[in-house]
């Protein structure tokens, strides 16, 4: 039987990025693209009474109308990605994530920089935009088929300017050796720094659920914007259009973004999420189906009178986000360390008094979000640090530093959220931090019942997952529950 030196790694992670748990609990403030143009599908057409019944509307108001689409963004597109900008985002290796594409303003700056950073984009259109301060973006549609999570969110993207070095959280990830992950300039344009960092509580299945009834397949709506005065103009278009307030759905671009559409303005994405979906998201499932031709819609809307005010939204700042909640885990603590003890008996490779973590054996994940990392929107901004696509219903762990030669194995072992009732979903997975790629996943459902074959209390809220560059001749060790690592060569 083949045999390795088994290391411990308690708790939940991104290098080990383990509980990408989605609690999808947050309320909101307040394959590349078909050809921009490409008609919506025939039955948004045929609810908001015709493919231009809304764009006509809008115009009639006075407002500048452009139609942009969507991109989908995932795996297969991070080569591209790294080539122009250094990194592939730190991407769920088993979600891609769909985009909107925008037409750009005609006197819109468009930096060559970032202009591709998630992929060739056709000229004139783009995920990656500046935002005029009296405009909106109005995204409308159908929404996928049941899944675990949907999400909706804006970013800010890159910023002109340089990041902090006088703060306690850019001095601890150069104690880790890992400063240059969230602190970095463009490549191509080192007076910009990278930021995608969140403006805002994620618009999720939940909150959706929470104000219109349901989400599911759906016609929904959801304004983007800067401006209170573009909001309310948007709202009374749709309402004329017999559409439910209910059913409208609005992001703020907080006011302390760099508004405008020259070149030292903020740049920002906007980036959907949707994970898991209930019928497996093979091709040819429905979910297949929308996520790679979404059944929406998405218009840039513009005020273009000179001299109209414009009405801004509050700053978004480190108390803005929505206190989180949840069911508290600190009592599955003692079990969580049972576990780890009965996994090294299990190796004959005991930890020293039975106690795993108090000799060293056992490394905790990181929870990144927290002080002094402080991985959350609002936080990176007042720094320049690169959030990476935060999303605040969603909990970050990492174990850094592991490396997988000399036949060295990793237990995982951590909290179940699903079944602690504070997660709708639970991924375990490995990054390349080189590519700033997510690699290899291990879904939540194959974490479930991992731990009961060791015993001890609260099995079934726990989980145990190995890592190691073979998992062959280690079945009965892993209990068949091992993830092989394979070298990017191979």
């Amino acid at each position: 039987m083949k045999r390795g030196t088994a290391i411990l790694t308690a708790g939940v992670s991104l290098v080990l990025l383990a509980s990408s748990a989605v609690q999808a609990v947050a309320a909101p403030r307040g394959t590349v693209a078909a050809p921009p143009g490409t008609p919506a599908s025939a039955s948004v057409q045929r609810e908001v009474g015709g493919a231009d019944h809304v764009v006509r509307a809008l115009e009639k108001r006075g407002f500048e109308v452009a139609e942009g689409d969507f991109t989908m963004w995932g795996i297969d597109q991070c080569p591209e990605s790294f080539a122009l900008m250094g990194t592939c985002y730190f991407n769920n290796p088993t979600a891609p994530y769909n985009l909107a594409v925008l037409p750009h303003w005609p006197e819109e700056h468009i930096d060559p920089a970032t202009h591709d950073a998630f992929g060739v984009m056709e000229e004139g259109y783009g995920p990656v935009f500046r935002l005029d301060p009296t405009e909106a973006i109005l995204i409308y549609g159908h929404l996928p088929p049941e899944a675990s999570y949907f999400g909706l969110q804006s970013y800010l993207f890159t910023r002109e300017g340089e990041y902090q070095t006088d703060n306690v959280t850019y001095e601890t990830f150069v104690s880790l050796g890992r400063e240059e992950l969230f602190f970095h300039e463009i490549p191509g344009n080192p007076d910009r720094i990278g930021s995608f960092d969140s403006l805002s509580d994620a618009i999720n299945n939940v909150v959706i659920e929470r104000q219109s009834g349901s989400s599911w397949d759906q016609l929904r709506y959801f304004i983007i914007t800067p401006d209170r005065f573009m909001d309310t103009q948007v709202r009374q278009v749709l309402k004329k259009l017999s559409v439910e307030q209910q059913d409208i759905f609005s992001e703020a671009i907080p006011s302390n973004m760099r508004f405008g559409l020259g070149a030292a303005a903020d740049e920002f994405v906007t980036a959907i999420r949707y994970a898991r979906p209930a019928d497996g998201g093979e091709e040819g499932t429905a979910s297949w189906e929308w996520r790679t031709d979404p059944d929406l819609r998405v218009l840039r809307i513009r005020d273009t009178r000179p001299n109209r005010p414009f009405q801004p939204y509050p700053a978004w700042e480190a108390d803005s986000p929505e206190p989180r909640g949840g069911v508290d885990e600190w009592y599955l603590q003692d079990a969580q360390g049972e576990l780890a003890n009965a996994v090294s008996v299990a190796w004959d490779q005991p930890c020293a008094d039975g106690d795993c973590v108090a000799s060293g054996r056992a490394k905790p994940f990181l929870n990144i979000q927290g002080y002094p990392f402080n991985v959350v929107g609002p936080l990176c901004e007042d720094i320049g640090m690169d959030c990476m696509g935060d999303t605040l219903d969603t909990v970050y762990q990492m174990r850094p530093g592991l490396r997988f030669d000399d036949g060295v194995v990793y237990a995982a072992i951590g909290t179940l959220g699903t079944a602690t009732g504070n997660a709708t979903y639970v991924s375990l997975g490995v990054n390349n931090l080189h590519l700033r790629l997510g690699a290899l996943n291990v879904d939540g459902e194959e974490l479930v019942g991992s731990a009961a074959e060791y015993g001890g209390d609260h099995a079934e809220k726990l989980y145990v997952h190995y890592f190691t560059r073979d998992c062959t001749g280690l079945e009965d060790l892993t209990l068949g529950e091992c993830l092989t690592l394979t070298r990017p060569s191979d």
